[in-house]
């Protein structure tokens, strides 16, 4: 079975990730994963593509105006898009969208942990829907502790330069040590200029942080030292992969064109959120970033299945087994054990869900030692057996 992967830019480091967790779920289902970057004129060469390759279904990036590429172009086939825009021709197609409301619960609680008496909110220049939930979840939990969050207006049409003076305005009458949560990394940047400009220092005088964890060449030293929220780009990908493949199979329980297209109306969203926050100077972070806990985390999910142990992965990190464990619990929230258990048996409720392969071969195709460990694990954590789950949720 073959999928087509399609993005404007397969060498951004979002992108890796959504692949490496779409062919994560391929390998326990036994797809063919084809990528393909599209990047001038895509409509034109859409029709190439499918020709060449004839996939059951598609995941499609449209993020970019440039690769807007609707339902209508698929001509019935099965696609998952990230992030589908709210449009006529969009109606109802699956899309995996970020949880803004996690994004928002993330960010409160690394502001909130220095207890400060105010807290701001901070939005890109152009109106966004997605910025605009997380500025809404972000008050609603300010509100809910009985704090004042201030929020910058945006301006329609304004200049580069005139946003820059209007926020460096704003900043300076916000409250001493008032905590500022920008919607994403750019907007964050922003953030730390304007503070800079009038003379107030992270974390002393405010504490920050962003969302996206983008490593930006350009970016000046006040900027490099921001705090900022990692989305799981990896789980964006496996959720993307696991939607097309009810899609896919329910499209392949009902014939014609009708069908397919009635499957289609009911195409549900996943979601993905935070993976960790990435503790910089603006919230009294370290200075220095510590990159072998993303190495460690791609690690899990890409080997979890091969039988990988905390003793291997701690084994393959720059830092002792001591540090690697404690770095890791402050930054995920739990240990490595449990993290590579959990992408264990993530993959086990995917696979049974299916009515087949059997509990004996899904227990080797994750990573577990024998048919009875991975029964005890199953039991243990859900409170019933597996067949028991597989007739309540057998897709």
């Amino acid at each position: 079975m073959s999928v087509l992967f399609i993005s404007r830019r397969a060498d951004w480091p979002q992108q890796r990730l959504r692949l490496a967790g779409v062919n994560r779920y391929a390998r326990a289902n036994g797809w063919r994963v084809v990528p393909c970057s599209l990047r001038d004129s895509p409509t034109e060469a859409l029709g190439r593509i499918l020709e060449e390759v004839r996939p059951e279904g598609c995941i499609v990036e449209c993020w970019s105006e440039r690769m807007m590429l609707p339902p209508r172009l698929f001509g019935g086939m099965p696609v998952v898009y990230f992030d589908a825009p709210e449009a006529p021709g969009w109606r109802n197609a699956a899309s995996v969208v970020c949880d803004d409301g996690a994004v928002a619960r993330a960010a409160f609680k690394e502001l909130s942990s220095g207890l400060p008496p105010a807290y701001a909110a901070v939005a890109p220049g152009l109106a966004r829907k997605w910025a605009a939930n997380r500025i809404a979840a972000f008050r609603g939990l300010c509100r809910a502790e009985g704090k004042t969050c201030a929020v910058f207006p945006q301006c329609a049409g304004e200049s580069g330069d005139g946003r820059a003076t209007r926020l460096a305005a704003w900043a300076a009458k916000l409250p001493d040590h008032v905590a500022v949560f920008a919607v994403n990394d750019s907007t964050a940047w922003e953030i730390a200029a304007a503070f800079r400009a009038i003379g107030r220092r992270f974390p002393n005088d405010a504490t920050l942080v962003g969302v996206d964890a983008i490593d930006n060449p350009k970016a000046d030293e006040s900027a490099a030292s921001v705090s900022s929220i990692r989305l799981d780009f990896e789980r964006a990908g496996y959720a993307a992969a696991k939607l097309l493949g009810g899609l896919m199979a329910s499209a392949e329980r009902k014939a014609g064109c009708a069908a397919r297209t009635a499957a289609r109306r009911c195409a549900p969203d996943a979601t993905f959120g935070p993976l960790l926050v990435e503790k910089r100077q603006s919230t009294r972070g370290r200075r220095r970033r510590e990159p072998f806990i993303i190495e460690a985390l791609e690690i899990i999910r890409r080997e979890t299945a091969e039988g990988l142990t905390a003793d291997a992965l701690a084994k393959r990190m720059p830092v002792s087994r001591k540090h690697f464990e404690r770095r890791f619990r402050e930054a995920v929230g739990h240990s490595i054990l449990q993290e590579i258990a959990d992408v264990r048996l993530e993959m086990v409720l995917d696979l049974l869900s299916r009515p087949s392969p059997c509990i004996g071969v899904i227990a080797q195709l994750c990573g577990f030692g024998s048919e009875s460990a991975l029964r005890t694990v199953f039991h243990r954590r859900f409170g019933v057996s597996m067949r028991r789950w597989r007739e309540s949720h057998a897709t």
